[in-house]
């Protein structure tokens, strides 16, 4: 679960209240749900928290209720919005945003990747799950008792039971070239996704959000993703051959990908661009990652009226 701090405005006592997910191994030495990082939601733009939603490392997908005045109200979801396949663990922050769709209310989604990196040590290589690991979307589809309550009203459906095989699948391609510091390219396909209860397409609107492997061997997240201009944006790992601690040790690489963060897809055009303002297409087709081999979380800043993507790379450069 998660701790949450109150402090009294007048007396400035603190106190901390743990909301539960009743989710996780009881035995002695096993691990339990490990929630690492929390991403808070004001969804009427009241300066309020009103949920905050977590990813745990078995896979699970959170969202805990803050929205009654009453800090004894507060709880988690009785289930998880969503559970990864096989139990992909998700060690990094959510990224929580609203999609509008044409004249409708907005949707609540949830973006977030998996994977999960034990560190080295002098006697063994850093250690990574099993098996292929996603990005994901999902539509918080719960509104009702949000929307009963207030003015600011968003996009509910008859079921919130979202599973992997209600998710439009997406997919990555790597693409060789180089361009000064870049090391390879990256496309992700820009299929639609048919949400459940509208007419997006002819038939089969039942989808609640999608899903987008990484395609490389090994390929996970394990720095937090950020949104930006309603992108998704997240640095992968792509581990090196394991390798105990050691001055020579080969870095790992990976990609800095941006895609769309209400379908998942490549967006309509590239969010890259280079030194001339030209913006990067692989065979014409938008590129939605580039080869940086770049660590932690991308930063955003703005100079002479240009929009300008800071990373720092695994040899510390930045």
């Amino acid at each position: 679960g998660i701790y949450i701090m109150t402090v009294d405005h007048t007396t400035g006592a603190i106190s901390f209240r743990f909301l539960d997910t009743g989710v996780g191994p009881s035995s002695a030495g096993s691990p339990k749900n490990g929630i690492a990082y929390v991403s808070s939601a004001d969804l009427d733009g009241d300066h309020v928290t009103d949920y905050v939603y977590a990813g745990d490392v078995f896979g699970n997908v959170w969202r805990f209720d803050l929205t009654s005045s009453t800090p004894a109200n507060w709880k988690a979801g009785i289930t998880p919005l969503f559970s990864t396949p096989a139990g992909q663990p998700i060690t990094t922050r959510v990224t929580v945003t609203s999609a509008l769709s044409g004249t409708s209310p907005a949707r609540v989604m949830v973006d977030f990747a998996t994977g999960q990196q034990l560190p080295q040590t002098l006697a063994s290589g850093a250690t990574y799950p099993s098996g292929s690991q996603s990005i994901y979307g999902i539509w918080d589809s719960n509104m009702s008792a949000w929307n009963a309550l207030n003015s600011v009203q968003y996009q509910v459906a008859s079921s919130t039971t979202v599973s992997a095989s209600n998710l439009q699948t997406q997919i990555a391609t790597d693409v060789a070239g180089s361009s000064g510091n870049i090391s390879g390219f990256r496309t992700v396909t820009q299929n639609p996704v048919c949400w459940s209860g509208s007419s997006v397409c002819k038939t089969g609107n039942n989808l609640f959000g999608w899903k987008l492997a990484l395609p490389d061997s090994g390929e996970q997240v394990s720095d937090n993703p950020t949104a930006a201009d309603g992108v998704c944006i997240v640095n992968t790992t792509i581990p090196a051959s394991k390798q105990i601690l050691s001055c020579s040790n080969q870095p790992p690489s990976g990609y800095t990908m941006a895609i769309a963060s209400d379908t998942g897809g490549g967006p309509p055009a590239s969010f890259f661009a280079n030194a001339t303002n030209n913006f990067v297409s692989a065979s014409g087709t938008v590129v939605s990652g580039i080869g940086l081999s770049a660590v932690g979380t991308p930063s955003f800043v703005s100079a002479m009226t240009k929009p300008y993507m800071v990373n720092q790379t695994v040899t510390g450069v930045g």
